[in-house]
């Protein structure tokens, strides 16, 4: 197994076809179609469907694909690192990041490494925890900024806790309830939930604050897939939704948003930094998270904590 067939596998899977990974590559068909052929052979089991209409992976190709990227990252890391040891700071950095930590955090840093490292280009994933977490593992992602219950650790990660989240009861400037003090003064209300395609429960605290109160299920009026619709949503009717309380802060936003100030609390959540330990972080990388890090303790206080496992 090379590293050239790793690469032929993942660019095949990647553009739907052998034809159009023969052109990405700039390799003759014939040649990539061989390199799949030896991969598979050597494997003893077929990692692609073919038909007229593309490919697709079997079973095993899609846990072998996870391996694969994962490899590729490492090995584009390795020459990153040596590069940037020698001198050379240039490379890539990719990252994951919810809406929360996006504003604290990411838009004062970034701004401020690019300026000392514009050779480094910085590639920005914005989704929910579990689908970043995921691309943690598969090698997609160097390192996630996200929310994590506190007792939730893993073996293969690295978690590194910043600050408590801060949710609230998002709404439009000049709702009705825009005075209310309590969960119970918004029961008759109706929400607007965000559902990535694929993801269930996604409105959890929503409907965990409603039971914690006895206050049965919330009227869910409708349910988004992403941040930036249910938010245009909320600003433009008297449904509510639950989110990060410094997005009614932004400047994008503020205008148009306001955040209710209920008095009870939900679920607790910490935002964390989040990353494989079996990959050590490029130089370039390692500078990115440290200014983070020391952002986060500067505007919250030192939270600190860090678990392995």
């Amino acid at each position: 197994m090379t590293l050239i067939q790793l690469r032929v596998f993942c660019a095949v899977v990647e553009q739907g076809s052998f034809r159009a990974a023969a052109r990405a590559l700039d390799i003759a068909q014939s040649t990539l179609t061989q390199a799949i052929q030896a991969l598979e052979s050597e494997l003893g089991t077929a990692l692609l469907n073919r038909s007229h209409q593309g490919v697709t992976l079997t079973p095993v190709g899609e846990r072998f694909l996870i391996r694969a990227n994962a490899i590729i990252r490492d090995c584009d890391l390795a020459t990153q690192d040596v590069k940037q040891s020698t001198g050379e700071e240039e490379g890539n950095i990719t990252l994951g990041v919810t809406s929360e930590p996006l504003a604290e955090l990411l838009l004062p840093v970034v701004k401020r490494f690019v300026e000392r490292f514009p050779k480094v280009r910085v590639h920005v994933t914005s989704g929910y925890t579990k689908m970043l977490i995921e691309r943690i593992r598969d090698g997609r992602l160097d390192f996630v900024i996200a929310p994590l219950a506190p007792q939730v650790s893993d073996v293969d990660l690295s978690i590194e806790r910043l600050y408590r989240s801060s949710p609230s009861v998002i709404a439009r400037k000049g709702h009705p309830k825009a005075n209310a003090t309590s969960v119970r003064d918004l029961v008759d209300c109706e929400w607007v939930s965000i559902r990535p395609a694929g993801i269930v429960g996604a409105e959890n605290r929503l409907i965990s604050l409603f039971n914690t109160e006895s206050l049965g299920h919330p009227k869910i009026a409708l349910t988004a897939e992403s941040l930036l619709e249910t938010l245009h949503i909320v600003s433009e009717s008297d449904y509510l939704t639950i989110e990060p309380q410094v997005l009614a802060e932004m400047p994008l936003f503020s205008g148009a948003l306001i955040s209710i100030p209920i008095r009870e609390t939900f679920d607790p959540r910490d935002v964390c930094l989040i990353a494989r330990r079996s990959a050590p972080f490029t130089m370039a990388t390692q500078e990115l998270v440290t200014m983070l890090v020391s952002y986060s303790r500067l505007v919250h206080g030192s939270t600190g904590r860090r678990t392995a496992g």
